[in-house]
């Protein structure tokens, strides 16, 4: 679908959700950080999509925003669709692979550095109380530089 984040699942059998955001302005791709295909954001008290706080690794459940960046009708409805439930398998270039060696390690959600901004993608799951997203199912150097995981349901 995009250069940083590809489906590998059958989509029809991912619950996909619009979620209102609580900073909409990250809709708009000439802000400072917008939002891109692939990064995670959480629900906040007020039940909109924020980029989280935990910069080690989420303790809630994030979701994958799965647009592509700069469209016009999530913008206009400061909305954007979600992969909010089921199980997945996707490439994702959004991620921090220190510590990411073999298949099967569990991974979080986390800040990255992806594009030179700090983003929330995914990273190895330090444990600690940090929610499991999900687990590698392909290491980046055999995948093109992409990480795959398949993400367990929460």
């Amino acid at each position: 679908m995009a250069l940083d984040f590809n489906l590998i699942s059958e989509f029809q059998t991912i619950h996909r959700r619009p979620f209102e955001l609580a900073d909409p302005t990250i809709l708009n791709p000439v802000n400072a950080n917008p939002l891109v295909l692939g990064e995670y954001l959480q629900l906040d008290a007020a039940y909109k999509m924020a980029r989280g706080g935990e910069a080690a690794g989420a303790t809630v459940p994030s979701f994958c925003y799965f647009a592509e960046q700069g469209r016009y009708e999530t913008q206009a409805i400061q909305k954007g669709p979600f992969l909010y439930g089921g199980f997945y398998e996707a490439d994702t270039k959004v991620f921090d692979g220190t510590g990411i060696t073999t298949v099967g390690q569990p991974l979080a959600v986390g800040d990255v550095t992806y594009g030179s901004l700090t983003r929330r993608g995914i990273l190895l799951n330090p444990g600690g109380g940090v929610l499991t997203l999900g687990y590698v199912t392909r290491l980046p150097a055999n995948n093109n530089g992409f990480l795959r995981f398949i993400r367990a349901a929460f």
